[in-house]
């Protein structure tokens, strides 16, 4: 008999009848009134799988709920077995005593059952939701590459590491808004890129929007023409932490800032936390409107500096270790790291082209570093080869001699550095800024692209034009062509 084989059922079997009952309930729970199904189904279970007879036994405790349960759940239950599990069987209910207490191994807890169910379903509809929210918006995606523990801590990070690490553990209730600036490549993307890794393990339910800022006004604009604005603030109220990359490009864009001042406002006044970065402190982004620069300095703002030529050096030992590759000589390192000063992400770059060359051709020696410098647009002089000296001279991406020459530009035509950054039209702002794009392509070999990504312009054909303006200038205007002269010898490129 049944009945004197069950006790015999090795942990194996209990399992799988247990995972059955659980499948047919979870099925039955969508089609059916669930205060009945937990009513009459509460002491149950499969007790037996007939193969003979193509019968799935289920037992309950008394022939009341075996009559209820024929009457309210057969034919559902039949149905359901017949998709999942074979669709030759069926279900037959017999009374089962022993299902009057809590202690049967075969028994399934239908309240609890009920209730990890429901948990289950409605993170999955969270899920679903959030995916949903985040569809409205042009969002970037999170690299797992990005993560603090793969982030090199230096002298002049640090506090922007601190501070980001503790807006990752405590969103909305510490340094909020935080305002992260510094030069392109020295890091604020992957402390964006952090966080919001970080919140995706930690607080998973939590929906996070992260944009460059020129994709959010691309949106903002879609909105206005379409006549969707109030809609599109409102897909704001259902984010719980707003990450804006490059905050600097709202500049000259009065609609946009003014509803993007209606998003912060919104959201530091619900506590959600709001992070920005942008190549500048708020003070010096003098072409947004003077409440966003102050709302920007409402709590933190921290900045990351250059690296210095021991932290560059451990950099590139880590990018190595991070990327499981055969440690490169040390002095092969050092020139990349005493050449390339001021930009990280163009450090990794680098190293990632002698991977590859030594990928292909096996040892390393100077002529493939120097190579690779080049192919970064750090080109060996005519007359000079090409050393960590001489880069720092003259190809320099060197942030000291870059600085001082925008700055001495700006001195010589008696203009503030912020407006040739920006799109001023007045002539000695155009002219000085177009001097400084003749001076970046021809001595530091930077790309069009490079060019117009240092002014946040949308295309490279405005640079072009303006580089040729200025040649043209140099050939026809004496004047123009003195100034030129004068301040390559003074910024010694010359």
């Amino acid at each position: 008999m049944l009945f004197d084989v069950i006790d015999n059922y090795d942990e194996k079997k209990i399992e799988f009848l247990k995972n059955l009952w659980e499948k047919i309930i979870e099925k039955l729970l969508l089609e059916e009134d669930k205060k009945k199904v937990l009513s009459f189904l509460n002491k149950s279970g499969i007790i037996s799988i007939d193969e003979k007879n193509q019968k799935i036994y289920v037992w309950l405790s008394n022939e009341f709920f075996v009559t209820q349960v024929k009457k309210i759940f057969q034919k559902p239950i039949n149905k359901i077995i017949k998709n999942i599990y074979n669709p030759n069987y069926s279900v037959a209910f017999i009374v089962y005593d022993k299902f009057l207490s809590w202690k049967h191994p075969l028994q399934i807890n239908l309240t609890k059952f009920i209730k990890t169910t429901e948990k289950k379903e409605k993170k999955e509809n969270k899920s679903e939701n959030k995916n949903n929210i985040l569809s409205n918006f042009s969002v970037n995606k999170f690299d797992y590459n990005y993560r603090f523990d793969t982030f090199v801590v230096w002298r002049n990070n640090q506090l922007a590491y601190s501070a980001a690490h503790a807006v990752a553990e405590n969103p909305g209730k510490v340094h909020n808004p935080l305002f992260i600036y510094g030069w392109v490549g020295l890091g604020k993307t992957h402390l964006l890129q952090a966080i919001g890794n970080y919140l995706k393990e930690h607080e998973p339910d939590k929906v996070i929007l992260y944009m460059q800022t020129t994709n959010l006004i691309d949106d903002i604009v879609e909105a206005i023409r379409k006549n969707k604005v109030t809609s599109f603030v409102k897909l704001f109220k259902d984010i719980d932490v707003i990450m804006f990359d490059d905050i600097q490009f709202l500049a000259d864009k009065e609609r946009t800032q003014e509803i993007f001042h209606n998003i912060f406002n919104d959201f530091y006044t619900a506590k959600k936390q709001i992070i920005l970065t942008s190549d500048r402190p708020p003070k010096e982004l003098v072409t947004l409107e003077a409440r966003l620069r102050s709302r920007f300095s409402y709590w933190l703002v921290v900045d990351i500096k250059y690296p210095d030529f021991e932290t560059r050096l451990a950099i590139l030992q880590k990018k190595l270790l991070q990327k499981w590759e055969e440690l490169i000589d040390s002095h092969l390192l050092e020139i990349l790291a005493k050449t390339i000063t001021s930009n990280v992400r163009e450090l990794e770059w680098a190293l990632n082209l002698l991977i590859t060359r030594r990928q292909m051709f096996g040892q390393l020696t100077e002529a493939d570093v120097y190579e690779t410098l080049e192919t970064l647009w750090y080109k060996k002089s005519k007359t000079q080869e090409i050393t960590p000296d001489t880069a720092s001279r003259h190809n320099k991406k060197s942030v000291k001699t870059f600085n001082e020459i925008v700055e001495y530009v700006a001195n010589y035509y008696d203009i503030p550095v912020a407006d040739i950054k920006w799109k001023s039209r007045k002539k000695e702002v155009s002219l000085a800024r177009q001097m400084l794009m003749q001076i970046w392509k021809k001595y530091f070999n930077w790309t069009l692209e490079k060019i117009w990504d240092y002014f946040g312009w949308k295309n490279h054909a405005s640079v072009l034009y303006s580089i040729n303006t200025f040649e043209r200038l140099l050939k026809n205007d004496k004047k123009v062509y003195n100034d030129y002269m004068i301040i390559l010898e003074e910024t010694m490129l010359k």
